[in-house]
């Protein structure tokens, strides 16, 4: 209680620093599954979002990827000011309206918006801005807790599935035999060009809906990495429950545009989508394990079941898959309890 009193006075204070008086208001915003925590601060028709973060060096990377991309006209919040010793800055409100959100409020029955699939043909757009034009001269000096999605990156996330998903089911499984999985798995992954912005967590709740435009919020894991991993974040989140037909349409979108920018050749592109899908989807139950299994927390919980359907879905389009025998008798399992 002391901590989160000490944090909101000295986000009081900066934001007095900015604007010149102290605020109105001061309310902490709901918690995500990150450690940061994020207060919105007004007064009178003023108003930012406070961060406070005690990862030094993630502040550095949001801050330098945020200049980064204001310089390419990418949507993204502006930093009114920092003081980064104390672990706090103050950033752009651009309001609560996520896109999970909205598309959930949207939907009516299992059917997906047609609204919606133009704000998604909208957020594909501006991904492929990130990707291929920011990306294109982007400084990844300041990336954090990677430069790049390498093979010890892909390797974390595989791990961190192991750990907190298969290993809190208690599954049974071959360590040998998995590790020996995850490295042919890596080297599969590598061989895609990955010279591109890799946002990292591409999904609909750091998506913000501004006037009808996206803006992007929480890229600061963002690394070098290759242009599938961003667009399956969005078309396998668990929570969107995406039909297929539109999975199909928005990943053409994408190559259609994205070919216009890059070098794409359509199918060694879903090739490796599908096998991108797959680490995202394992990564994801990971996060899921973590947050639900092991800290019982209900949201994510309840999104277990929505990840475990897209294993469904991926598990006879991914041929490497059968060069893993191992990985694909866990994904069985996981199906099938």
């Amino acid at each position: 209680m002391n901590q989160i009193l000490n944090i909101k006075n000295k986000l009081s204070l900066l934001f007095k620093d900015w604007c010149g008086s102290k605020p109105e208001s001061i309310q902490k915003l709901p918690h995500s599954g990150s450690n940061r925590i994020y207060y919105r601060i007004q007064k009178k028709d003023t108003t930012a979002i406070g961060v406070y973060n005690d990862n030094y060096k993630e502040n550095i990377a949001f801050i330098d990827f945020t200049n980064q991309f204001l310089e390419s006209r990418i949507n993204v919040p502006a930093i009114y000011c920092a003081k980064l010793d104390e672990n706090i800055y103050l950033i752009q409100d651009l309001g609560d309206n996520q896109l999970l959100s909205w598309l959930i409020a949207n939907k009516t029955g299992n059917k997906f918006p047609v609204k919606a699939l133009e704000i998604y043909k909208k957020v594909i757009q501006e991904l492929i801005r990130i990707q291929i034009i920011a990306g294109s001269n982007f400084d990844f000096s300041k990336c954090y807790p990677y430069s790049e999605f390498d093979e010890n990156a892909i390797k974390f996330d595989l791990n961190y599935f192991k750990t907190n998903y298969a290993d809190a089911l208690k599954l049974n499984y071959n360590q040998k035999k998995i590790n020996s999985d995850f490295d042919l798995f890596a080297k599969y992954l590598l061989t895609v060009d990955n010279n591109y912005f890799m946002f990292r967590d591409f999904q609909a709740r750091n998506i913000l809906l501004v006037n009808n435009q996206p803006w992007f919020i929480d890229y600061q894991g963002g690394r070098k990495g290759p242009l599938q991993y961003d667009l399956v974040s969005l078309l396998f989140q668990a929570k969107a429950e995406m039909p297929e037909h539109i999975k199909n349409y928005l990943l053409d979108h994408y190559i259609q545009v994205a070919q216009q920018f890059a070098p794409i050749n359509k199918d060694e592109f879903i090739e490796y989508y599908f096998a991108f899908a797959l680490i995202r989807v394992l990564q994801t139950l990971g996060a899921y394990g973590l947050r639900g299994l092991i800290e019982k927390k209900d949201h994510f919980i309840e999104s277990i079941p929505l990840a475990i359907s897209n294993l469904v879905y991926l598990k006879d389009k991914i041929d490497i898959l059968d060069q893993m025998p191992e990985l694909k008798q866990i994904i069985t399992q996981i199906i099938n309890r």
